[in-house]
């Protein structure tokens, strides 16, 4: 009608609607700042028509899980400054010849502005600036003045040991006062681990959901119950209630220290290995409602595989039974009234549909385990982040300074040393590391939980294509 109307045409256009068992194109509007998103998805696969499109939620999730791995407020901001200087130079550079390493970096400059973005801000989270603390905001801690004060093993004046707990926490991110303790390292380690795994069953528990929006739209209320709630179900009552666990023993303060608190790897070996078996209990009742989800999400594993097959081969049948009886109706004398369907029930298989639901759910209950495992990957690339960060400021920059009588020549070549180090493999290759492992979790352990991925691209139909593909 666009077209009809533009070139002013005088008789009206005739569309005569065919039906067609071929796969209907997809096509996402996008522009300048969106399409590096979308091209991440379509790397992966094209989304089936009407399909959720994960490119949407990309946007968001993956710059986030890049600043988890990558969080230093100094590095993310070098990144942030770099991909703005190729936005301001947009209107010179694009269209012209770049080389094709550049070319590509120079083709994402927004996904790296929007990954330099988070990068700062999980930095100012985690209180990291090229590798050492700095006090942005008050800590909830008092020490005694070192210059005049005890030495050897400090210990706060405010709280005391035996409340470790501060009556005024910081306003943001990790404590300051941490950046020189003795226990620094297991510190980081517990909090960065336990916060990877809150948000890896979080992101997961979201793509079952958006399951749940693609089997609505496509009125497939069959997988609506017995495929979307047995996995919710299953992954909420074990990895779900685990992170449940963890904030909940964030949230307890141990009146006799922290080695009072229960161990969660214990916890939850014992809720497969061991069920009603609890060691130290984080809430009464414990041992019976473990117990209780254990056994609801055993009862999920059958209803998943069983229930969709015997179902379809079913209706199957029921569509068998119909067939028969219209073409009884017909050698009777009867109408003969076509069916789609017919096509369509011919090439039903029911063993390769078991075979089907057996894989399914096979990799969906080993995948809760090993996606989530998977996750601990922003855990271990923050924490290597963090330490050679630290390794190289301490060694290439600092160690220098005590080198240094007074010329400066000492600290002008630690600092080349430093900055070069930091250039060529913080800002290169830790950066390039931390994309591909943001890469990875979104196609396997987010897009794998609700993403067909087996669309086909939407291509203008062209006259000259034509033309050359026949001549």
């Amino acid at each position: 009608v666009d077209a009809e109307r533009s070139a002013g045409a005088q008789v009206s256009t005739i569309v005569e609607e065919i039906f067609t068992r071929e796969v209907r194109p997809t096509f996402f509007k996008t522009n300048k700042i969106t399409s590096t998103f979308q091209g991440i998805v379509d790397s992966y696969g094209i989304a089936r028509y009407k399909e959720v499109n994960p490119g949407v939620f990309t946007i968001i999730t993956f710059p986030y899980l890049f600043g988890i791995m990558y969080g230093d407020v100094g590095h993310g901001l070098i990144l942030t400054l770099f991909a703005a200087f190729l936005i301001f130079m947009e209107k010179s550079w694009e269209g012209k010849p770049l080389n094709e390493i550049f070319a590509m970096i120079f083709g994402g400059r927004y996904l790296l502005f929007a990954m330099g973005i988070f990068a700062t801000y999980i930095g100012l989270l985690y209180n990291d600036m090229f590798g050492f603390s700095t006090e942005l905001f008050t800590s909830g801690y008092t020490w005694p003045d070192l210059e005049s004060g005890p030495r050897g093993i400090v210990t706060p004046t405010l709280p005391t040991a035996k409340n470790v707990k501060p009556d005024t926490p910081v306003a943001f991110g990790i404590d300051s006062a941490w950046a020189e303790t003795e226990n620094k390292l297991e510190f980081y380690n517990s909090v960065k681990m336990k916060c990877a795994v809150i948000i890896g069953i979080v992101q997961m528990l979201a793509g079952v959901v958006l399951s749940l929006t693609n089997h609505i739209y496509y009125n497939d209320w069959l997988h609506v119950y017995f495929r979307f709630i047995p996995e919710f179900v299953f992954l909420s009552c074990t990895f779900g209630y685990m992170a449940l666990l963890i904030i909940m023993k964030w949230g307890t303060t141990w009146s006799n220290g922290t080695h009072d608190a229960p161990s969660l790897l214990e916890t939850m070996t014992n809720f497969f290995l061991q069920p009603g078996s609890v060691t130290l209990p984080l809430y009464s009742g414990q041992a019976a409602v473990q117990v209780f989800l254990l056994l609801i999400s055993f009862a999920m594993i059958p209803l998943l595989l069983c229930v969709i097959p015997y179902m379809e081969n079913k209706h199957h049948e029921e569509l068998l039974a119909k067939k028969r009886a219209k073409i009884a109706n017909k050698n009777n004398g009867g109408e003969d009234d076509e069916d789609e369907d017919d096509e369509e029930e011919d090439n039903f298989d029911f063993s390769e549909i078991v075979i089907h639901q057996v894989i399914h759910t096979i990799e969906y209950v080993l995948g809760c385990v090993s996606n989530t495992a998977s996750y601990l990957r922003l855990w271990a690339l923050s924490l290597a982040h963090a330490q050679l960060s630290d390794v190289l400021w301490n060694f290439a920059f600092m160690a220098t300074v005590g080198l240094d009588t007074g010329s400066g020549i000492y600290i002008f070549f630690g600092f080349a040393i430093w900055m070069s180090a930091t250039l060529g493999i913080l800002l290169g290759m830790e950066s390039l590391s931390a994309f591909l492992h943001s890469l990875r979790l979104h196609w396997v352990e987010f897009n794998g939980k609700f993403f067909y991925g087996d669309g086909v691209a939407f291509q203008p139909f062209s006259v000259t294509e034509v033309i050359a593909a026949a001549a």
